[in-house]
């Protein structure tokens, strides 16, 4: 039977299993008898591009059952994994609402345009701060895992998320962002616009909830010092004729 290698993100965990990644990602969130309900980003691995697998104990543990049904999961690393990854081991990313509909992302170039615009980006690993920031992202990700600083982390994962015309002007309207504590966040803007010098301000100290898939600005990037990958997310026109199934379900919470 087919085996598959994943990285998660949530949690943080290397993963072996036999299921395809449109199966695992269903799985993940609602499991074998949907009586789960959670959101869920994964990335597929290639493991010949990864170091020092436990081949043997997955061998050993990733079986059939003996009704032939396929092993789920085989755990194989939970701590600092994704610092473990090389970048070039990384194939897919997968984002899974919380009804189990799977959307399939491709790495691909990221084009940069220089502007005055303040940036949001939420980091899922290996933190899950919200940070408003004055850099662009890979100016974010050189910023965030230069090690020379004090503080810093090998790598960095995150998304850059919906600002608009907020990362011009704090003062304009909200609109249909659907961010908590909006005058929190208005106020880090401005702190942000108004202080010399400073390149980020802290948001959220950590993730409370699920991330809204409608408020990803461009996509996803994970990095490491002047190396990353982007994960370009796709528009609302192209989710409504594209991926109609899983952006309704994007926009619905379930409970």
């Amino acid at each position: 039977m087919e085996k598959y290698y994943y990285l998660v993100i949530t949690p943080e965990s290397f993963i072996a299993s036999n299921l395809a990644p449109e199966e695992f990602g269903h799985y993940l969130s609602v499991g074998t008898k949907k009586r789960l309900r959670s959101q869920n980003i994964f990335f597929e691995l290639d493991p010949k591009k990864m170091k020092d697998i436990p081949n043997d104990y997955i061998d050993k543990k990733l079986v059939p059952y003996p009704d032939g049904e396929p092993k789920r999961s085989v755990f194989f690393g939970i701590y600092r994994v994704l610092e473990q990854t090389p970048l070039a081991a990384l194939k897919k990313l997968y984002l899974v609402t919380d009804d189990g509909k799977v959307l399939s992302l491709e790495s691909s170039k990221f084009e940069e345009i220089e502007s005055d615009e303040v940036h949001l980006y939420q980091q899922f690993n290996p933190i899950t701060t919200r940070v408003a920031s004055k850099l662009l992202p890979h100016e974010f990700i050189r910023f965030l895992t230069d090690s020379k600083k004090p503080v810093f982390t090998p790598k960095v994962f995150f998304a850059e998320l919906l600002l608009n015309e907020l990362a011009i002007d704090p003062n304009a309207p909200l609109s249909n962002l659907p961010y908590p504590n909006p005058d929190h966040l208005r106020e880090c803007l401005l702190k942000l616009h108004e202080t010399k010098g400073k390149l980020t301000k802290t948001v959220l100290r950590f993730m409370r909830d699920d991330i809204s898939y409608r408020t990803i600005k461009n996509g996803f990037f994970i990095g490491e010092k002047k190396n990353y990958l982007f994960y370009r997310f796709p528009t609302v026109e192209e989710m409504e004729s594209k991926h109609f199934s899983w952006w309704r379900s994007a926009l619905t919470q379930h409970f």
